[in-house]
């Protein structure tokens, strides 16, 4: 350290247990609470229902989209290895009982 310098005047490095340590605490779970109120009040109010469905729309599916998806998961079903080698071979063999 320099000659003369007071280090006990200097300010802390760390925040744990400081003021403003708190007063960022308390600022930060008023902001959460806050959020979750407004939340909850926008969730439950009656006022918020018809936009609720409006919004609820973009989020399913048309009906020929699940089609489309029943016909893709039933013409692709999950094989493992062991039973996509067994149909490769019997691809590989000839239909004719004779060759």
């Amino acid at each position: 350290m320099a000659i003369g310098v007071d280090t006990s005047k200097w300010k802390p490095r760390k925040l744990k247990g400081t003021p403003a340590n708190r007063a960022a605490n308390l600022i930060a779970a008023g902001i959460i609470g806050f959020g979750v109120l407004c939340g909850a009040a926008l969730q439950y109010m009656d006022f918020t229902k018809k936009p609720r469905a409006n919004f609820e729309k973009l989020y399913e599916d048309s009906i020929v989209e699940v089609e489309r998806k029943i016909m893709i998961g039933n013409s692709l079903p999950y094989k493992t290895g062991d039973q996509l080698r067994k149909i490769i071979e019997e691809d590989r063999q000839p239909d004719r009982p004779d060759a």
